[in-house]
């Protein structure tokens, strides 16, 4: 256990522990509009955890995933959410945000 603790950074850790315990307020102010959003947070999420599990096992997977699903998936969501909130209130009619 305690080679699995010095093999973490510190930060990183942190990071991760912030990121995991941020899902709660995300979660209950979930509504449909704000949909995009919580995806690119959930995407940054799985961009800690992967940073952390990356020194333990699976080294080169879970760096890829980190950038490839976390980091890329969050700018994309975040992306999209911006497109969808910008279409809403340019068109405030529209009601399905896709």
């Amino acid at each position: 256990m305690a080679s699995i603790l010095s093999t973490l950074d510190p930060m990183t850790v942190a990071v991760a522990a912030v990121a995991i315990v941020g899902i709660v307020p995300v979660a209950i102010q979930y509504r449909e509009r704000s949909r995009w959003f919580a995806v690119g947070y959930g995407m940054l999420v799985v961009a800690a955890l992967a940073t952390n599990l990356e020194d333990l096992f699976l080294g080169g997977l879970l760096n890829a995933t980190e950038h490839a699903v976390g980091l890329m998936g969050a700018g994309i969501a975040f992306l999209v959410a911006a497109y969808v909130h910008r279409k809403r209130e340019i068109e405030p009619g529209v009601v399905d945000d896709g």
